[in-house]
C-alpha cells in the first residue's frame, strides 16, 4: 500500500525548476520582441525547453500579447503583431504646442 501512496504524491517543485521556467519564458518574450517568426519546435530548440505552445498560450491569454499564427505544411508559424496604438513621442501627428 505504501508504494501506491508514493506513486500518487506530486513531486515538490524546486527553486531551480522555477528559475529555469522563468528564464525560458523571458527568452520566449525576447524572441518574439525581436520581430522574427518561429515555429514551436524552433522556440523549444532555442530556449532548451519543451513547452513553447504552453508559453505562447500564456502570453496570449494572461499577458494579452497579440501573437498570430498560420498553418504551413504541418506546423504553425507564430509571430508577434506590433501594437500601433502607441504614438511616437516626437511624431508630427501629435501637433505642435
Amino acid at each position: 500500500m505504501k508504494k501506491k501512496e508514493k506513486a500518487t504524491e506530486a513531486a515538490p517543485q524546486t527553486q531551480c525548476e522555477d528559475n529555469k521556467s522563468s528564464r525560458i519564458i523571458q527568452q520566449v518574450r525576447h524572441l518574439f520582441l525581436s520581430g522574427r517568426q518561429f515555429t514551436a519546435r524552433e522556440i523549444n530548440a532555442l530556449t532548451g525547453g519543451n513547452d513553447a505552445r504552453k508559453i505562447i498560450s500564456n502570453l496570449r491569454n494572461k499577458e494579452r500579447w497579440n501573437i498570430q499564427d498560420i498553418w504551413l505544411s504541418g506546423h504553425k508559424l507564430y509571430w508577434l503583431v506590433a501594437d500601433d496604438r502607441q504614438l511616437d513621442l516626437f511624431s508630427e501627428e501629435g501637433g505642435e504646442r
